[in-house]
């Protein structure tokens, strides 16, 4: 048994991956792009059933926006200026770019000046479609200077589960599961003075 423990440890802290440092600290304010939903599901969040659709007309919401939502909040949160939602969607006409490369484009094109957040989810899958304990999540992001195309801070997020304790809908599971990648997915980052 005590081989087994000793042959174990070192896998289980392998898969503890810490975060990697943020970005320069000349970065003062971001603009967080559409994050890119590459997983093949429309990973509806609300919107989706007839009633919401017709009765209510409640617009769509899906991961991605909320997601984006919260790494904006979180990055205000830790004291960096952050391009408002509204502002960088009527600026990039809400395209998703699928690479850090594309984001530079995209960035340029719609002539933001301020690094830009992407973010690729690869995977995110609910454990069961209803009561969900967990989401797993699998995602890239990077901040991207949009002048040169440099990639400032980069991470990828292997495929884990994030717990989801008392979620009874896959709506509320996905708000959990988006809430806290978005603070692991900063956790490197200094909190900061905001920008004056």
């Amino acid at each position: 048994m005590r081989r087994v423990v000793l042959w174990v440890l070192p896998l289980v802290a392998a898969c503890a991956v810490p975060a990697p440092p943020g970005p320069p600290t000349s970065v003062r304010t971001v603009a967080v792009l559409p994050p890119s939903n590459r997983t093949g599901d429309g990973l509806l969040v609300s919107g989706t059933s007839l009633l919401e659709k017709y009765a209510f007309r409640t617009d769509r919401v899906t991961v991605p926006d909320v997601l984006g939502a919260q790494l904006r909040r979180e990055l205000a949160r830790r004291g960096l200026g952050v391009v408002p939602g509204d502002a960088v969607d009527a600026a990039t006409g809400g395209r998703a770019p699928g690479s850090p490369e594309a984001a530079a484009d995209v960035a340029r094109h719609a002539r933001l000046a301020d690094p830009v957040l992407f973010v690729a989810i690869d995977r995110w899958e609910p454990d069961a479609p209803t009561h969900p304990a967990f989401v797993v999540v699998a995602l890239d992001a990077a901040l991207v200077d949009p002048t040169s195309g440099a990639v400032l801070w980069r991470t990828h997020r292997n495929a884990s589960p994030v717990p989801t304790p008392g979620s009874v809908t896959l709506a509320v599971a996905y708000e959990t599961a988006a809430e806290k990648v978005a603070a692991e997915l900063l956790d490197g980052w200094p909190a900061r003075e905001p920008p004056a």
